[in-house]
């Protein structure tokens, strides 16, 4: 997993969208979803539950927000 796919996991789960994700990433929205299900392809795990409402994080999902925080906090 790289910095960028982390980064973009987080944003998702912090902005509870894939657009406003985008938005703080500066990258188009396709690019953020096309990161999401590749992260999920390679984790083979659902890390987000998608709904007209946003997006929250699978059990998964948490597990590896916090992770993924940490990671970057020390970056």
């Amino acid at each position: 997993m790289e910095l960028r796919e982390m980064r973009a996991f987080v944003a998702v789960v912090e902005e509870g969208g894939l657009s406003a994700a985008a938005r703080r990433l500066h990258v188009s929205q396709p690019a953020v979803s096309q990161t999401m299900q590749a992260l999920e392809r390679q984790l083979g795990v659902q890390l987000v539950v998608r709904s007209s409402a946003g997006v929250r994080p699978t059990e998964a999902g948490a597990t590896l927000l916090t992770e993924a925080r940490a990671v970057l906090a020390r970056c």
